[in-house]
């Protein structure tokens, strides 16, 4: 037993340079462990800026100084964030508002659906069986209103630290690209001086995370898209709320999926019915779309990023997810591949075999 402790930490520890890695990484794991919630607003604006270094970065190439490039970016960002907070986060709050105001009509247009199931399939379903299922329905829907009364309080609380993060998060982006040497210098000069495989998996990581960011970022704009125009063309209310949440759905893989087609189809289904060629034309072209999205679009978009087993996808979903909630879902796949990265390039003492 001594011995292979002994090989193993010959082979992955003995090296000053995985010692360092080490630590980091297990300094790392405590820092986001126990003061993870309270990082958040960090680590978003450490995204974003990393997103924005990109677009200086572009700029630069074009012969723009970077005291004229990073202004330049960070206006832009500015007013990205300011269309959404002025256009959009209205749009959806008013649909969302308008869908819960209309719960009770559409649940009687779904009655007169569903009463017409005995007719059609007599052998199937029963005048009984509708009755209990809308009588379960019924509950069911006021048991969702108890809950958001009983959930208003902790909402507020989400939106006054929504309120907060909109003012810090701006702000934290702006030093951190305008300070991004100074900080760059601060964090090598606490390293060794040479260090080249640290460097590589530095370089590696910020490789595969800015494209799979750049990429998740590109899949939730044209899936957006294309589900707002299908679903303004087949006549789907709440189009718009709708759709958004389809294109957030492709961050959160295979099962944000599953989950947004169920909204999709309940007011598909409250809306028209079951049997209407409508309701039919939803859910084909969702279904259609998350197809293409699946099996044309992330392939291109994501062909020389890290790939990642979808078992690797799913358990890092649940374990980032149980720490931090949402947001921790949120990050479970960057957070994968930094991992996936470390565990490729951790570096390692080539030794010969005495046998």
């Amino acid at each position: 037993m001594q011995a292979l402790w002994r090989r193993f930490w010959h082979k992955y520890v003995s090296q000053e340079q995985a010692v360092i890695l080490l630590l980091m990484c297990i300094s790392s794991t405590l820092l986001v462990v126990l003061f993870g919630r309270m990082l958040i607003p960090l680590l978003a604006a450490m995204v974003l800026a990393f997103l924005l270094e990109g677009g200086v970065e572009a700029l630069m190439r074009f012969g723009m100084p970077r005291s004229w490039a990073m202004p330049t970016v960070y206006l832009l960002f500015l007013g990205v964030v300011s269309a959404l907070l002025v256009v959009v986060l209205p749009l959806l709050w008013n649909q969302a508002v308008a869908l819960t105001s209309n719960l009770p009509l559409m649940l009687l247009h779904s009655q007169q659906s569903l009463y017409r199931l005995p007719r059609l399939y007599p052998h199937l379903v029963s005048q009984h069986d509708i009755s209990i299922w809308l009588l379960a329905l019924q509950a069911q829907m006021g048991g969702i209103g108890q809950k958001l009364i009983a959930l208003s309080p902790y909402l507020l609380g989400h939106l006054i630290a929504f309120s907060i993060y909109i003012v810090m998060i701006p702000t934290l982006v702006f030093f951190l690209l305008k300070d991004r040497q100074p900080i760059h210098d601060w964090m090598s000069a606490r390293l060794p001086r040479h260090h080249p495989a640290l460097s590589q998996i530095a370089q590696e990581i910020n490789r595969q995370l800015y494209r799979y960011i750049r990429g998740k970022l590109i899949e939730v704009l044209l899936v957006t898209v294309a589900t707002y125009i299908v679903f303004v063309w087949t006549g789907l209310s709440y189009a718009f709320l709708l759709a958004m949440a389809v294109g957030l759905s492709v961050i959160i893989p295979y099962i944000g999926a599953v989950v947004v087609t169920i909204p999709v189809v309940l007011v598909a289904f409250f809306e028209w019915g079951g049997l209407s060629d409508e309701f039919w034309r939803v859910l084909m072209a969702h279904l259609l779309i998350q197809l293409i999205d699946g099996n044309l679009l992330v392939p291109l978009l994501f062909a020389e990023a890290v790939a990642l087993h979808p078992i690797v996808i799913i358990v890092a979903i649940i374990i980032f997810g149980g720490w931090w909630g949402l947001w921790g879902v949120f990050f479970a796949i960057p957070l994968a591949v930094v991992l996936r990265v470390l565990a490729q390039y951790w570096p390692v003492q080539v030794e010969q075999d005495p046998l």
